[in-house]
């Protein structure tokens, strides 16, 4: 009887699909993303366009239907609400990954005067962008070995895990951290560069246009 396998419940094949998406949407796409910001913006301006584009457009729907999926799963098992350190923790990283966005929009479209003239020091909320995306992300990782550590087990009765799961958890950190960390490096060149081209926009917008103050020659033309 020990070689005995029994099949997947629906509501454990839905669980299994929150997780596949869940861990490629937080534990892959979005340090994709950060990594992108972190590496390309000193050195092309399309750098903001990958970045959402990878944290909006691709991560969002992966992210979402992961959501949906685990929810889902919770109301086939009839294993009540958020009554578990992963479901209170998987709610609440998935509305601060929804604000995260809305912060992000706000900061690249709505500029203090001063930082956009090239003078003063870098706005709080481009440092306060940066450091929750970097605690959305850690909170996912919390958030991933509690379910397959805690959350499979408890809900399924199944074994848990095999620990090939957690030695790739810990290696994924570690290659993250690297990854990010060594791309600080390039942050006195990013200030150096934006200092320069928000200084050069705003010498731009400044200078008059070129025909104004001058007469037109329809009117030298009637004057002679």
């Amino acid at each position: 009887m020990s070689g005995l396998v029994i099949p997947l419940l629906p509501f454990e094949k839905y669980i299994i699909g929150h997780a596949v998406l869940c861990v490629i949407g937080f534990l892959g796409l979005l340090p994709l993303g950060a990594l992108l910001a972190r590496y390309t913006r000193t050195y092309s301006p399309a750098w903001f366009t990958a970045h959402w584009i990878v944290q909006f457009a691709i991560a969002g729907p992966v992210i979402i239907t992961g959501v949906a999926l685990g929810i889902h799963a919770v109301v086939l098992a009839q294993s009540g609400g958020t009554n578990d350190v992963h479901k209170k923790w998987g709610i609440t990283i998935f509305v601060l990954y929804l604000a995260q966005l809305a912060v992000g929009a706000t900061i690249h479209y709505y500029k203090p005067r001063a930082w956009a003239k090239g003078e003063g020091r870098r706005p709080f909320q481009n440092y306060f962008h940066a450091v929750f995306g970097l605690l959305i992300i850690a909170f996912a990782m919390f958030q991933v070995r509690t379910g397959f550590r805690s959350e499979w087990p408890a809900q399924t009765g199944r074994g848990p895990i095999s620990n090939g799961a957690n030695v790739f958890w810990y290696v994924w950190i570690i290659l993250l951290a690297i990854a990010y960390f060594a791309g600080l490096a390039l942050l006195f060149r990013q200030f150096r560069l934006e200092q320069e081209a928000r200084k050069n926009n705003w010498t731009e917008m400044k200078q008059p246009i070129a025909h104004e103050g001058q007469p037109s020659t329809a009117t030298d033309a009637k004057t002679n």
